[in-house]
């Protein structure tokens, strides 16, 4: 059973029956900001998009972009979104129903791998999973950027902690990665104080 019980697409389905949580009108600062100061290159996959605040950012700064979830609900907020950007951005970016866990199975090409609240969604085995996958998706240089929670809470139904210990030993030379840099963050959310979180820029070799 996940953190999020044995059904977690039902969990998050009724989540993003009311605004999500985490729906703060826009990309959460401090990954923006990771992403201009080390700029991904195109096709960008966004996984656990959610409604589509990320991916539609980084349409609008130019960037082909497909937004993955497993959530109809959100999918659907997403794409009634994209549809009411301009076309040329509009253009730019795409939704699809898909398991955000496995990018490598997606049928596609990326540069670049965003991740903005999923990484902390998954328990140690799935962590382990995913990273190997990740490292099938991405190309040589391609980029994978995060941001997660970096503080534990003792609720059920709640995001992990991700630390930079963990980052760095999980994505390293022997793995086939380098870290480019790791920084402090916080989750900005609709329903509380900013959480203290961590957002890193890490690259394929």
């Amino acid at each position: 059973m996940s953190r999020f019980g044995d059904d977690p697409r039902a969990f998050f389905r009724q989540v993003y029956d009311a605004a999500a949580p985490w729906d703060v009108g826009g990309p959460q600062p401090v990954l923006a900001a990771l992403l201009a100061d080390h700029p991904p290159r195109s096709p960008i996959l966004d996984v656990g998009c959610g409604s589509g605040d990320l991916a539609i950012h980084l349409a609008q700064a130019g960037h082909e972009v497909v937004g993955v979830d497993f959530v109809e609900t959100a999918i659907a907020s997403a794409r009634r979104k994209a549809k009411a950007l301009p076309e040329g951005v509009a253009a730019r970016v795409r939704f699809e129903l898909a398991d955000a866990s496995r990018p490598s199975a997606l049928g596609f090409t990326v540069g670049a791998i965003v991740d903005s609240g999923f990484l902390h969604l998954l328990d140690a085995d799935e962590t382990t999973r995913y990273v190997v996958d990740l490292a099938a998706a991405l190309p040589s240089h391609g980029r994978y950027y995060l941001q997660a929670f970096a503080t534990e809470f003792d609720v059920l139904h709640t995001p992990r902690a991700v630390t930079s210990a963990e980052l760095t030993a999980r994505f390293n030379g022997h793995s086939g990665w380098r870290v480019l840099e790791i920084r402090d963050a916080e989750f900005l959310n609709r329903v509380g104080p900013p959480v203290p979180a961590i957002a890193a820029c890490l690259e394929r070799i």
